[in-house]
């Protein structure tokens, strides 16, 4: 039940933001407000569950990446397009929404982001030692990347173009590894 919940719960922030209710939820279940608190005291830890879910995927995934044997390369595409399994992808709105509803959910989310460019800026480091990307300034590369990927993730944008967000990603980084130019100089 515990997870019927919880995937409820997914559905009904892709629908209504976190302004949907306890009440909504129950509804959406059919179960009684009662049943639902058995699992979750609040609507606050209802919330928090879920956002821990979702980065723990996202730690997960990124850590069979980062441990596999790929290219330094492919190690920075497969990890920057890294998706939740567990849910389906929440809409950018949301971030906004959660940022403004629960500012301390909202922080977990800021750390996580923090520590997945720290991740990256390791193996861009890892990638100059070996020889394999030149040396570049690494403060640039982390802005670029994360304001690109923030702009990435932007409904409008995506639908506009016509691509999913993982597509998005992959062609930022394509621009950043191979450039504009068309030939060696």
């Amino acid at each position: 039940m515990r997870n019927r919940i919880i995937m409820a719960a997914v559905e009904e922030v892709n629908l209504r933001g976190f302004k949907f209710t306890m009440s909504d939820l129950t509804k959406r279940l059919s179960i009684s407000k009662s049943s639902l608190y058995e699992h979750f005291s609040s609507k606050d830890e209802l919330i928090a569950t879920v956002l821990d879910m979702v980065l723990d995927d996202f730690r997960q995934q990124e850590e069979k990446i980062y441990n596999s044997a790929l290219p330094v390369f492919e190690k920075l595409k497969a990890a920057l397009t890294v998706t939740p399994q567990t849910f389906e992808p929440f809409h950018s709105r949301i971030y906004d929404d959660l940022r403004l509803t629960y500012p301390k959910e909202w922080e977990k989310v800021i750390r996580f982001r923090q520590e997945r460019m720290d991740r990256v800026v390791n193996l861009l480091r890892q990638g100059m030692a070996a020889g394999t990307i030149r040396p570049v300034n690494l403060s640039v590369v982390q802005q670029m990347v994360v304001s690109t990927m923030n702009d990435l993730s932007g409904y409008r944008f995506l639908a506009d173009n016509n691509m999913t967000y993982p597509d998005a990603v992959a062609a930022m980084l394509d621009v950043i590894v191979h450039g504009l130019t068309t030939e060696k100089t």
